[in-house]
């Protein structure tokens, strides 16, 4: 049988920091951002990787959008990372897609100027209930609740 309905997980994924955000078809069920602390090991790896397996597992996930690296702003770990995440979605037979935050914001943002801040704020504008992240951000002086708004927008260009 065939399974027409989307449950779709969104990654913006970092070697410290890993946005996740989760949709039923047009539901948002549920954003967050993971921290990861220390150096780059094969452990924070393998725990990387259980979060996202368990995300797909809880959610029955059939979808996924990443966020794909700006080729000046990735290291070795995050593009191996990466692979190991496509590789995983392949071997449960998921629906992969890499999209820029410049794809992304074009999508969102038509014809207004291209940045995080604008995406962030248009995405908060169809999913109201990221305000509280949104708020807390203007705050940050590091970027932090950025990685959730941005996995919403990933998963959520599935249904534009």
């Amino acid at each position: 049988m065939i399974r027409e309905d989307k449950r779709i997980l969104g990654i913006n994924p970092g070697t410290r920091y890993l946005g996740l955000a989760v949709f039923d078809e047009t539901e948002l069920l549920d954003w967050r951002v993971k921290t990861f602390t220390g150096k780059w090991t094969k452990e924070k790896t393998r725990r990387i990787l259980k979060i996202i397996s368990e995300q797909i597992e809880l959610y029955d996930i059939n979808v996924m959008g990443i966020k794909k690296l700006h080729p000046s702003r990735s290291s070795i770990n995050l593009k191996n990372l990466i692979s190991k995440i496509k590789a995983l979605a392949r071997s449960k037979r998921i629906k992969c897609e890499s999209y820029s935050i410049k794809e992304i914001e074009r999508v969102f943002l038509e014809g207004e100027k291209s940045n995080k801040r604008n995406l962030a704020n248009r995405v908060v504008g169809e999913y109201p209930m990221l305000v509280h992240e949104l708020n807390k951000e203007k705050s940050n002086k590091h970027s932090y609740y950025t990685r959730a708004i941005e996995a919403v927008a990933l998963a959520s260009n599935y249904l534009k």
